[in-house]
């Protein structure tokens, strides 16, 4: 809600585009704030609004991605890779 901090945000941005460069923000925590960055062309968001941060066992076995076709916990023996 700065002035200041949207005018360094769209520099930023505006930098960024300009040199055909992706932007990932860091520290998004409210709504408010997605979409002012969505408006000014950033496409690429972390933070608290997304999630808290997990050890990286607990990530690990939450966000585990699944071949296509094969079921979650398959294993050799049961059919699975």
């Amino acid at each position: 809600s700065d002035p200041n901090d949207a005018a360094i945000v769209r520099t930023i941005l505006a930098l960024a585009m300009s040199l055909d460069l992706q932007v990932v923000a860091e520290g998004v925590e409210t709504t408010g704030q997605l979409s002012f960055l969505r408006l000014h062309g950033c496409e690429g968001f972390q933070g608290y609004l997304f999630g808290r941060p997990v050890p990286i066992d607990v990530f690990v076995r939450e966000h585990r991605l699944v071949p296509e076709g094969v079921a979650p916990g398959a294993t050799s023996e049961s059919g699975g890779p």
